[in-house]
């Protein structure tokens, strides 16, 4: 499965959070670590792929919680034949609820910072765009 101009964001989402989750595990971090690690990866996948689409501002962690269980109900037979992340996603996804459940301020603090730093780079992009076509 080399072309992953075909596949969907969702499907992209999984990809790439299997690829992240076994980097995670081979490092040796502990799964409470793991954990906090993947709530930011999907926090990141969330502002920088799904946010701009969305028709509003509102989000909070279970935005994010419902983003990953669409991916996952809505994956192709193809992504979990290659992937076989059934298990290993499914066993993770588990945990990442109760992570959010138990450290709801932890979870949406991480939501809010990151959000704020995305939002400041777009700006920040921006700004140097305009400097640019001044000079000329």
């Amino acid at each position: 499965m080399k072309n992953t101009d075909a596949l969907s964001k969702d499907e992209k989402l999984l990809l790439l959070l299997q690829m992240f989750i076994e980097r995670l595990k081979k490092s040796g971090f502990a799964q409470d670590k793991i954990i906090r690690y993947i709530w930011l990866f999907c926090v990141g996948y969330y502002i920088k792929y799904y946010l701009p689409q969305s028709k509003t501002d509102l989000a909070d962690r279970f935005t994010i919680i419902s983003m990953l269980s669409n991916a996952l109900k809505s994956s192709s037979p193809r992504i979990i034949q290659h992937l076989g992340y059934e298990h290993e996603i499914t066993f993770f996804f588990r945990f990442m609820i109760h992570y959010t459940i138990d450290n709801e301020e932890e979870a949406e603090s991480i939501y809010r910072e990151e959000r704020v730093k995305y939002e400041k780079a777009i700006l920040l992009a921006k700004v140097a765009e305009m400097r640019r076509r001044r000079k000329r």
